[in-house]
C-alpha cells in the first residue's frame, strides 16, 4: 500500500472518530437538556404549588418543553444525518480499501507473471546449453571411438609386424643355413665329380665304386636346397612388401 493510500485511510478514520465524538457530544447535550428540563419542572411545580401560581408556571414549563422538544427533534435529525454520513464515510473507506487491495493484487499478479517469464527464459537458456553440451559430448564420443579404433588398428598392425619380423628373421636364418648347406654340398659334389671321373677312367683303385652315385645324390641335394632357398627368399620379399604397405 502506498503512503498516499495510508494517509487517506488515516484521514478517513480520523473523520469517523470526529463524527462519532460529535454524535456522542450531541447525545450528552440532549441528556443534559432533559435533566435541566426536569430540574426546572420540579422547581417550578414546587414553587407554583407553594405560591399557588401553578398555572403560570405550567404555561412556562409547557413552552420550555416544546422548545426543548423541538431542539431534541433537531438533535435527532442531526444524529440521523451523522449516521448517514458515518455510513457513507465507512462505505467510501471500504471502497478505497477494496481499490487498494485490487491494485496490490494486480501488482502481485504482474510481478508473478514477470517472475515466471524470467524463469521460463532461464529454463530455455539451460535447455539450449544442455543441448549444446549434448552435441559436444556426442562429438567427443565419436572422436574417442575413432581414436580407439585407430589404437586398436595400430596395436593389430604392431602385433602383425612383430609376427612378420619374427617370421622374416626365422626365414633368413633358414635361408642362411640353406646357403651354407648349398655351399658345402656344392664343394662336396665337385670333389665327388673328380673322383667319379677318375673311377670311370680306371686310373685309381682307391676310389670307391659308389662315388658316382654319391655325386648324383649331392647334385640332387643342391637342387633341393636351391629350391627351398628360392621359396624362402620369395617369402622374405613378400614380408618386405607387406611391411612397406603397412608403413613399417
Amino acid at each position: 500500500m502506498s503512503v498516499e493510500n495510508q494517509t487517506r485511510t488515516t484521514d478517513d478514520h480520523d473523520e469517523d472518530v470526529i463524527i462519532i465524538e460529535e454524535k456522542s457530544k450531541t447525545n450528552h447535550w440532549v441528556a443534559g437538556v432533559t435533566l435541566i428540563i426536569g430540574a426546572i419542572a420540579g422547581g417550578l411545580i414546587g414553587s407554583s404549588v407553594s405560591d399557588n401560581k401553578w398555572s403560570e408556571a405550567y404555561a412556562q414549563l409547557e413552552v420550555k418543553t416544546k422548545q426543548y422538544q423541538a431542539e431534541l427533534k433537531q438533535a435527532d435529525v442531526k444524529s440521523a444525518e451523522l449516521d448517514v454520513l458515518i455510513a457513507t464515510e465507512k462505505e467510501q473507506a471500504l471502497e478505497e480499501q477494496k481499490k487498494v487491495n485490487a491494485e496490490d493484487k494486480a501488482q502481485a499478479v504482474a510481478a508473478e507473471a514477470k517472475k515466471r517469464t524470467s524463469i521460463t527464459k532461464e529454463v530455455g537458456a539451460l535447455k539450449s546449453h544442455n543441448a549444446s553440451l549434448g552435441m559436444q559430448v556426442e562429438e567427443q564420443d565419436k572422436q574417442i571411438t575413432q581414436l580407439t579404433n585407430q589404437v586398436d588398428l595400430q596395436l593389430t598392425m604392431l602385433s602383425r609386424a612383430k609376427q612378420l619380423f619374427q617370421r622374416q628373421l626365422q626365414l633368413k636364418e633358414e635361408a642362411s643355413a640353406l646357403e651354407v648347406k648349398v655351399e658345402v654340398t656344392t664343394a662336396n659334389e665337385k670333389q665327388l665329380a673328380k673322383e667319379c671321373k677318375v673311377y670311370l677312367e680306371g686310373k685309381s683303385w682307391d676310389v670307391k665304386s659308389d662315388v658316382c652315385k654319391r655325386q648324383e645324390e649331392a647334385k640332387n641335394l643342391i637342387t633341393q636346397y636351391n629350391d627351398e632357398l628360392q621359396l624362402l627368399q620369395m617369402d622374405i620379399k613378400e614380408i618386405d612388401r607387406i611391411s612397406e604397405d603397412l608403413g613399417m
